[in-house]
């Protein structure tokens, strides 16, 4: 049962694009959202490489480990560690003492298979023949990750 205006007794027209509105107004809301969500995110510190072979020949000259992070983008622990540690000052500091080197799984299946990563994420640390040493095969926060990072620097360190 509609109501009508109280003196004239008219029933209220409805609007033609209230609909349409509507939906222009959720998806207002959800990009607003979205916009901001992305701009709260800081910067990642680490210095990402993504050619494992010339991180390789870096990490030769420089006498550092390589430091391989298999990832994906619709890994949930991936993206959180994208959010709040890979963004973390000491964890920067922490792994400037190696030659990092980001690598998509779902870009480079090749490599994947070659270390195989069955899950992600996945940190490794190479020896000069390109060999793991250590792996951290799940997500952690940042102090873990420096903690990590600092035991890892240690337990490979070069003569």
């Amino acid at each position: 049962m509609t109501e009508s205006h109280p003196r004239t007794g008219a029933k209220p027209a409805s609007h033609p694009l209230r609909p349409v509105i509507f939906l222009v107004i959720v998806f207002g809301v959800w990009l607003a959202i979205v916009a901001s969500r992305n701009l709260w995110i800081g910067k990642e510190l680490v210095p990402w490489q993504s050619d494992l072979a010339a991180a390789q020949t870096e990490a030769h000259s420089s006498n550092k480990p390589v430091l391989l992070y298999f990832t994906a983008s619709w890994c949930g622990p991936c993206q959180e560690m994208r959010r709040s540690v890979w963004t973390d000052k000491q964890v920067a500091a922490a792994a400037s003492k190696f030659v990092p080197v980001k690598i998509d799984i779902d870009q480079n299946e090749k490599l994947a298979s070659q270390y195989r990563v069955e899950s992600v994420p996945l940190l490794l640390v190479l020896d000069d023949a390109g060999q793991p040493v250590r792996a951290l095969a799940h997500g952690v926060d940042a102090a873990e990750m420096e903690a990590w990072l600092t035991s890892a620097n240690l337990s490979s360190a070069r003569p």
